[in-house]
């Protein structure tokens, strides 16, 4: 018979699935210039997957049993209750053992997507891996002695906490490398971390603790809305280049307007012809520092918006751009008594 808890589980973990499939078709459509990016959400996906189809089979065993309680084992033969009791403890433990890569997964997404940062995945490889494997080996070993004393019982429940102990300890890792990003590079764009935290978190809160199958939906909302706000910049972007359009500088205004956004000058690039645009763009990439914002202001000037707070530098990179490329260039700094948006009014 089945209960609304193994209907809210078959339900949700088919959604979680098409989701992810969704999400798989989604990802294949990312430029090429997001190739890492797209090798991460690839991941992500098949790993709710995995969780989603381990959930259902538990829930079609469940069904099958007629087993939602544990007064509802008394139904069974003992052999039956074996089975299912086996069941149990091995779907607890594969749901743990995903959910923690999954979070490791994350977290050197985070080191990726934030810093750029491969060594740092290298470095702390073992670091972060080793409660991993720890509570893996751990749980495995914990199964069969869950299964032939009233102890070994105890000792899986011990170690099912430890498990979710080292969830929390990669939710903290998380949170702490999002934490020195903002410190030390400002407002995040095009990254909402909390579209994925809150969904993920709640989902697993009710699954752990509440029993309520809704985790593999949680994670699979949580990395379909991330994925969401990540390409949310593309409708920004220009084809073409790959450099920002006009819709930015509206984007821009309204970062400003809310003190998260705040450009100290700006240098201008004119070409004599809009049929050179492609071709300059390459160039301009390549000489440009990662902290700027190029705008294709028509079809033949880019305007780049800049921290830089004296002309010496901006006109060491414009000087750059001039060895390799004829083109007219100049620089602007942000007057003292303009704000941002009369300065970005007066560039643009």
């Amino acid at each position: 018979m089945l209960t609304v808890k193994l209907y809210v589980s078959f339900v949700t973990d088919m959604i979680a699935v098409i989701l992810m499939i969704c999400q798989l078709f989604r990802t294949n459509k990312l430029s090429k210039e997001k190739g890492k990016i797209k090798q991460y959400f690839r991941r992500f996906s098949w790993l709710v997957i995995i969780m989603s189809v381990f959930h259902l089979l538990k829930s079609f065993a469940d069904a099958a049993q007629g087993v939602d309680t544990i007064q509802d084992l008394g139904r069974l033969s003992e052999v039956e209750a074996e089975v299912w009791y086996l069941t149990q403890i091995g779907a607890s433990f594969i749901d743990i053992f995903l959910g923690s890569v999954f979070l490791y997964l994350w977290i050197s997404f985070l080191c990726l997507y934030l810093f750029n940062d491969r060594d740092y995945i290298k470095r702390k490889f073992w670091l972060n891996f080793t409660p991993l494997i720890i509570s893996a080996v751990v749980s495995f070993i914990s199964i069969p002695l869950a299964a032939t004393s009233k102890w070994g019982f105890l000792f899986f429940v011990a170690v099912i906490i430890v498990a979710f102990i080292v969830r929390i300890f990669y939710l903290l890792i998380s949170l702490g490398l999002l934490r020195g990003y903002k410190k030390h590079n400002g407002y995040l764009r095009f990254f909402n971390p909390w579209v994925f935290f809150i969904p993920v978190a709640l989902s697993w809160i009710l699954q752990d603790i509440f029993d309520w199958g809704v985790g593999a939906l949680g994670t699979a909302v949580g990395v379909f809305l991330l994925f969401i706000s990540i390409v949310a910049e593309e409708r920004y972007m220009d084809p073409a280049t790959k450099f920002y359009n006009m819709d930015f500088a509206g984007y821009l205004k309204k970062l400003s307007g809310a003190d998260k956004y705040s450009p100290c000058s700006a240098m201008t690039f004119t070409l004599d012809s809009p049929e050179k645009m492609g071709e300059f763009s390459k160039i301009l990439k390549e000489q440009l520092p990662a902290d700027c914002e190029p705008i294709i202001h028509n079809d033949h000037e880019i305007v780049v918006l800049t921290n830089v707070r004296e002309k010496g530098p901006l006109m060491m990179v414009t000087g750059d751009v001039q060895a390799v490329y004829e083109v007219k260039t100049g620089c602007t700094l942000k007057k003292k008594t303009e704000t941002t948006e009369e300065f970005m009014e007066r560039v643009l």
